[in-house]
């Protein structure tokens, strides 16, 4: 199989597509899985939402990586960012873990 693009999803968006894709027919036994594993840690945040979550945080400075797994996990205490921000080995400051915390209780 040759892959023509790649496009990250995050949880909302991934949540979003499967659902419609429920309601068109039937899903297949991975797709299911991954449907109630994305609802079982759903945020309660909108696909759209998230998205622009994750333009936000990449312009606070975090790599998409960082950004992504913030959107996935929206931690809400500073310790648990700090461990989701430091899980690719990179040092983050105090202050980029707080701004970075101010903009995800925005959403």
């Amino acid at each position: 199989m040759k892959v023509v693009s790649e496009k990250v999803l995050l949880y909302p968006e991934a949540l979003e597509l499967l659902e419609e894709r429920k309601k068109a027919g039937e899903l297949g036994y991975e797709q299911q899985n991954a449907l109630e594993y994305l609802k079982s840690f759903n945020a309660g945040i909108s696909a759209k939402d998230a998205r622009k979550l994750l333009e936000e945080l990449k312009e606070a400075g975090l790599n998409e990586k960082q950004a992504v797994m913030v959107c996935d996990l929206m931690p809400k205490r500073e310790d648990l960012l700090q461990v989701v921000l430091t899980a690719d080995k990179s040092e983050v400051s105090e202050d980029k873990v707080k701004d970075v915390l101010k903009i995800v209780k925005k959403y």
